[in-house]
């Protein structure tokens, strides 16, 4: 991880990349926003924060009081977003 680098994206980041490479799978807990906290050393809004960014980015859906889980279809997305990138 780029050390200039927020630390939500950082996490954001490393929860990306393991979905990109299929670490967590479609129906896989997310590390939870406590976990986040003490992983990354953030408070716990910038942990929500990086929850709710992964919400809108279509990669895990949250259920209350349950956790936050990968979607079918979370690595695919990933991969064509991939291909987009490197076709510029």
């Amino acid at each position: 991880m780029h050390p200039s680098r927020s630390k939500w994206r950082q996490a954001y980041a490393a929860i990306v990349e393991q979905i990109r490479e299929g670490e967590l799978a479609a129906g896989d807990r997310v590390p939870t926003v406590h976990e986040l906290m003490q992983t990354f050393g953030m408070s716990n809004t910038v942990a929500q924060k990086v929850h709710r960014a992964l919400r809108e980015a279509g990669l895990v859906e949250t259920e209350p009081g349950t956790g936050s889980y990968v979607l079918e279809g979370a690595t695919e997305r990933l991969q064509a977003a991939q291909g987009d990138d490197s076709d510029r």
